[in-house]
């Protein structure tokens, strides 16, 4: 029966924001590809589609592809990274309902790689080397974060680097200098563990550039932490369907499956966003690039 009538209210809420069909669209940044995003999240979906008794589905989108889609009304929520979700809210209306609570809890930050013996260990050490990141002024974990600590450090990444170059996926980024291809990468925390869990990568093969120590905070890191990725419902979503997917969200535990594919605990109440703002200010990055 409480299904019945949940089912009654969100379809209403659904009707009543003029979404065209019942199914719950939710866009999500995918930095390493829409199969381990699908993978990642699916199991989310599946538990979102039976506590709200509507079919979730997910989007695995570059962050181009998300602001197209949140402006047409494609997507009901989005779950992206931090400065992605300040530069999504810029764009179209919108409200952050939850954060997600990672592996090390609901922070996350950036990490700067080298190969073991390279000699490079502090920031100092990067310049006239060979940098890859994702897509700049946009990646937060694989760009931003440690954008914003070489500038409190004086190096301009586009000016003091041999070469400084994008990558589409950030694995691949971690083989590029474990080839030798480039000498140290740009990526998120947790990523390292990851493919070390995977069996693609050794952790002892890598060294962690300027690297730093933080409370109840166990991942690989080398700048500070800053709010992890974000869920944002967009406006014409009523709010009672907000408020369900909010819910249901919060209802994530660590040991539940879809906690355990996504590797997070679950989520929590929203984090200000003060301090990425903060960030984007001081880097001139969009929207505060003007």
């Amino acid at each position: 029966m409480m299904h019945t009538f949940a089912r009654f209210f969100f379809l209403l809420a659904l009707m009543i924001s003029g979404a065209a069909q019942a199914t719950v669209e939710l866009g999500i940044v995918a930095p390493r590809g829409a199969g381990e995003t699908n993978e990642r999240w699916g199991a989310l979906a599946k538990f979102l589609s039976n506590e709200l008794n509507e079919p979730v589905n997910i989007q695995p989108l570059s962050p181009a592809q998300v602001f197209e889609a949140a402006s047409a009304g494609k997507v009901d929520f989005v779950l992206s990274h931090s400065v992605h979700t300040v530069q999504l809210l810029e764009q179209v209306d919108g409200q952050v309902i939850v954060t997600v609570n990672g592996f090390s809890g609901p922070r996350f930050g950036g990490v700067i790689v080298a190969k073991k013996g390279s000699g490079i260990t502090k920031l100092a050490d990067l310049r006239g080397k060979k940098v890859t990141s994702m897509k700049f002024k946009e990646s937060a974990g694989a760009f931003v974060f440690q954008t914003y600590e070489l500038s409190k450090a004086g190096i301009d990444p586009h000016k003091d680097f041999t070469a400084f170059t994008e990558g589409s996926k950030q694995d691949d980024l971690i083989m590029a200098v474990k080839s030798g291809t480039v000498d140290a990468a740009f990526v998120r925390t947790g990523l390292l563990e990851d493919m070390a869990k995977a069996g693609k990568v050794k952790l002892d093969d890598f060294e962690i550039v300027n690297a730093q120590k933080e409370a109840n905070f166990s991942e690989a890191l080398s700048t500070a932490l800053y709010p992890e990725w974000c869920v944002t419902v967009l406006s014409h979503v009523a709010a009672p369907a907000a408020a369900a997917m909010k819910n249901a969200l919060l209802k994530v535990t660590p040991e539940s499956a879809a906690a355990k594919a996504a590797e997070i605990q679950g989520f929590v109440q929203p984090i200000p966003l003060d301090a990425v703002k903060a960030v984007l200010k001081t880097l001139k990055i969009s929207p505060y690039d003007k």
